[in-house]
């Protein structure tokens, strides 16, 4: 075999080979779809609706992976943290002492519950009068350990407290925004009722309305230009869904 026909038939085969690479993946992404909506179609009607709610408000603006320079370490520097990571494990034995008696309650009132729980236990400190810091994002347990933290470090606490009482997931954003009065960080709560995301603030503008009494976050002139917001699965770049 001559060095042309030898060329030809590799240079074949290498194709020959990458096609049908290329067939088998298309065909099990097909077969994947395939099964998905099979899925959808096996289930009840209203566990369909939910999962269809879901994924709107999951997939409404562009995902990314969000790290944030939360924790200014003395002697260390700023830690570059996925903001995802402050969610912690539900099953915290300190915050199931608190919030656990809540799970019987519907969403509205859970969420209800562990905001006025944050806002009466939770004292307001900022992070240069409490470590010396100019931004240390606290887990929960170190918040719920001090008493005290700034907005994002109750706000975290506030978030997870949702969680423990099993408020679903995707009803919860950590959120950081412009205010009017600075940098901020809140929790963000949809109400399913009418499909509306409502502040839970409780330190910047702290209320006790109930959550049907409250206003569509995009209506309240307190919060500016959302910089990111994340829950425990996704980090999202654009504003709330």
């Amino acid at each position: 075999m001559d060095f042309r026909n030898w060329l030809f038939e590799a240079l074949f085969k290498d194709f020959k080979e990458s096609y049908e690479n290329t067939i088998y993946s298309k065909e099990l992404k097909i077969k994947e779809l395939e099964d998905e909506i099979g899925k959808l179609k096996k289930m009840p009607e209203d566990e369909r609706k939910r999962q269809e709610l879901i994924d709107k408000l999951n997939n409404k603006y562009p995902k990314k992976v969000i790290y944030y320079t939360g924790r200014d370490i003395p002697n260390v520097g700023s830690l570059n943290l996925d903001v995802r990571g402050f969610f912690i494990n539900p099953e915290c034995a300190e915050m199931q002492k608190i919030s656990s008696k809540w799970s019987h309650l519907p969403d509205d009132q859970k969420a209800f519950k562990c905001l006025e729980w944050v806002i009466d236990n939770i004292k307001y400190t900022p992070d240069k009068e409490q470590y010396g810091l100019n931004e240390f994002w606290g887990y929960p347990q170190e918040v719920l350990k001090t008493g005290r933290t700034d907005c994002d470090g109750g706000s975290i606490l506030l978030a997870n407290l949702m969680e423990v009482c099993e408020v679903p997931y995707w009803k919860i954003r950590m959120t950081a925004s412009d205010t009017v009065g600075g940098g901020h960080a809140w929790v963000c709560y949809y109400r399913e009722s009418d499909d509306t995301w409502v502040p839970l603030d409780w330190c910047f503008y702290p209320t006790k309305k109930s959550i049907k009494a409250r206003n569509d976050y995009k209506n309240n002139k307190n919060y500016g230009d959302i910089w990111f917001s994340f829950n425990r699965k996704y980090s999202f770049s654009k504003e709330l869904g």
